[in-house]
């Protein structure tokens, strides 16, 4: 009976340890979360210096809201339904928005990829911000098209969304949500 105990006490030790690991490792598989590495921080001054010599509109200031309210209602279930964007799920979208799993999209139009405080980015995305990519409507548009072959070995873990319609939806709802 003694040792029943005894296996029974380690058993139930390595079951512990076994769910331990999965349970670490899922945020990782699911939604590429990495919560020991580095985050990336880049001051405003490299910021712009990484656009300055790009001649990129306000695109903000270009949006002209001439929206109807289905319109509107359309663009935020577009951003907000698991169909459309998945976006809403890691994404914080509002300057006051709380951080979640992925960067704030909060006036991302014009910035340059990868660089959104307190985020660790995948070497991939850094190294496109390197390149020179700049976070425009077009990008934006190809990259939730199909982020892995736009940016591969990146941490979105979705696929892209196949419908135009669906994306251009989403792009207005970042242009009016960030104004």
């Amino acid at each position: 009976m003694r040792s029943y105990f005894i296996n029974a006490r380690a058993t139930h030790w390595l079951l512990v340890v076994i769910l331990f690991a999965v349970a670490s490792y899922l945020p990782y598989l699911i939604f590429g979360a990495f919560p020991f590495a580095t985050q990336v921080n880049l001051s405003e001054d490299k910021i712009e210096n990484l656009v300055k010599e790009l001649d990129l509109p306000n695109y903000y200031d270009l949006h002209i809201d001439q929206a109807t309210e289905e319109d509107k209602l359309l663009e935020k279930q577009a951003f907000d339904s698991w169909e459309g964007g998945k976006c809403r799920f890691c994404h914080s979208l509002r300057e006051d928005d709380r951080a979640r799993m992925a960067p704030s999209l909060y006036r991302i139009l014009g910035k340059p990829a990868a660089v959104g405080e307190n985020f660790t980015y995948s070497q991939s995305l850094i190294e496109m911000r390197n390149n020179g990519l700049v976070w425009t409507p077009e990008t934006i548009d190809a990259f939730i098209s199909d982020p892995e072959n736009y940016i591969p070995a990146n941490r979105m873990r979705l696929e892209g969304i196949k419908d135009p319609e669906t994306r251009q939806l989403i792009i207005n709802y970042l242009i009016r949500e960030s104004q």
